[in-house]
């Protein structure tokens, strides 16, 4: 992959940022906070770029696999399951990119199921974190029903056509779970689940 000059302005700021971490020995929340955002930034920057440059390759094995690689879907009995290999971001860092690539990959490997929903759905969402007593209520999950309306698996996620439940749990193996279904399917698909 050749780097393009933007994208080597964005290291380079990104190198002189993680350099002015290392030497300070004594950062406050900000300035942490500050880092992560920048740090997200360019990792959002990063990844769009190998996308663009995945697009570009004539043959498959020169395309580069990233963290966007291992989103997936599946259709088992009307119900379909996504996997996010990452954790949900929290809503502390809503400045951060995370949620907006979380929303763009979601629309887009969910494309093929395009019109699947048209009555009420439900989404139950699993997050999986490898940190033990986190809290659910602070994971953003507004990325996943934003995804879906955007490749029109579902057509809104007001109240009357939407309802959700999210489940924390602890995994050596962060990633998050989604399985979308139709309003009638959730009592058999929780009765089941648990």
């Amino acid at each position: 992959m050749i780097i393009n000059e933007k994208l080597h302005h964005e290291l380079v700021i990104l190198n002189q940022n993680i350099g002015s971490i290392i030497q300070n020995h004594s950062l406050s929340d900000l300035q942490i906070e500050n880092f992560l955002r920048i740090l997200e930034k360019t990792r959002y920057d990063i990844l769009a770029d190998i996308k663009l440059f995945n697009k570009t390759v004539e043959y498959q094995y020169e395309k580069i696999k990233t963290i966007d690689s291992d989103y997936t879907t599946e259709l088992i009995n009307n119900v379909l399951k996504i996997y996010v290999p990452e954790v949900m971001p929290s809503y502390r860092n809503l400045k951060t990119h995370a949620h907006k690539r979380i929303l763009l990959n979601i629309a887009e490997i969910t494309k093929p199921f395009k019109g699947i929903f048209k009555n009420n759905v439900f989404i139950f969402v699993k997050i999986c974190d490898n940190i033990l007593g986190w809290d659910i209520d602070n994971k953003l999950i507004k990325p996943i029903s934003d995804g879906l309306i955007a490749s029109n698996v579902i057509t809104d996620d007001n109240i009357s056509k939407m309802f959700y439940a999210v489940k924390g749990v602890y995994s050596e193996n962060p990633h998050t779970e989604i399985y979308v279904m139709n309003e009638k399917e959730s009592t058999k698909f929780l009765e089941s689940y648990t």
